[in-house]
């Protein structure tokens, strides 16, 4: 369909990270979520968007059948000479579904060095993931950068001859020397069938797309037992929230303490009209400290992200 080429195009030439499809009056917005902000770009008829979203969703390889119950999907259009990967997501609206397109920009090939804006932060990483095992857990908010240091570092640490296996749902980016399994609950497998098969496949480092309820989260935790670096990512406000959102999946202080190697907490910024990465983290010693804080009530102090935003002149937060 080429107004979609055409819109998707336009989309990333002015680095949009998401497009949205609102229904109101009759017809249909379309905006472009760029620096955290929503603009409208175009307006179209309801009749034609519902023409739309059956071609995203037979493009998505959804099911077309089903429109009152929340579906995703994701696939691939050529954008001049670049090949963009697209993430949709749908919710039943009334008679319509909305849905939004999460567009997988360039920053996925990005260096480590080149994302992050402070040098410390760069060189906690190099050292994080140096290690043989152990839990690596980068959180956030939605659109503050997380599946794409992720996919920096996957990229580092091919470079070094690791055997690098996914579990992703969807599969963000497809990368050479990496091998990537989408989940399919329809076929059976899920997060937790996914990283047990894929422990018997020889990874060095195993990422884990999202640690979202108990199975995932003590499947994470038992990887990282048998000795892999196992990286993942989660919703969070801070790094002591991540950690009580493990307990809260039933995971013991034992478990946190035996596997646990970095928790990182990150916001995307701008500064210089450069997109960077800053975050807020807990290792070592501040880790163990989290942890008896959160056993015994024992207060103690690390620098938070907001400590990082107030030390940092020229400082924008996208999100």
């Amino acid at each position: 369909m080429n107004f979609l080429s055409h819109l998707i195009s336009e989309a990333c030439v002015k680095r949009a990270s998401d497009i949205h499809f609102v229904i109101k009056d009759g017809g249909c917005d379309i905006k472009f979520r760029m620096n955290n902000q929503l603009y409208l770009i175009d307006r179209i008829s309801d009749h034609f968007y519902r023409k739309i979203g059956l071609y995203l969703k037979f493009k998505s390889n959804m099911n077309l059948n089903i429109s009152k119950t929340p579906q995703s999907g994701a696939f691939d259009i050529n954008v001049g000479k670049q090949m963009v990967r697209i993430r949709i997501s749908t919710l039943p609206n009334g008679i319509y579904e909305s849905i939004v397109l999460r567009i997988n920009n360039s920053m996925l090939s990005e260096s480590i060095d080149n994302l992050l804006l402070l040098d410390e932060h760069r060189k906690l990483i190099y050292s994080t993931i140096g290690t043989s095992s152990g839990l690596i857990l980068i959180t956030g908010p939605t659109g503050s950068g997380k599946t794409t240091l992720t996919y920096s570092i996957m990229n580092f640490l091919k470079t070094l001859d690791q055997s690098i296996v996914t579990i992703e749902d969807p599969v963000e980016h497809y990368e050479t020397g990496i091998v990537q399994l989408q989940v399919n609950e329809g076929a059976g497998v899920n997060y937790d069938i996914g990283v047990k098969e894929i422990l018997r496949h020889d990874p060095d480092v195993i990422f884990i797309g999202e640690i979202r309820d108990e199975k995932t989260a003590k499947s994470a935790i038992r990887a990282s037992l048998t000795g892999h670096l196992v990286i993942s990512t989660m919703h969070a406000r801070d790094c002591l929230g991540a950690i009580y959102r493990f307990i809260e999946f039933g995971l013991s202080i034992f478990d946190l303490e035996q596997t646990l190697n970095l928790v990182i907490n990150q916001r995307l910024v701008v500064i210089d009209d450069a997109k960077k990465i800053l975050f807020e983290h807990l290792n070592e010693d501040s880790l163990s400290d989290a942890l008896q804080f959160i056993k015994t009530g024992k207060q103690f102090k690390y620098k938070k992200i907001l400590d990082y935003i107030l030390d940092t002149d020229g400082l924008k937060v996208i999100k």
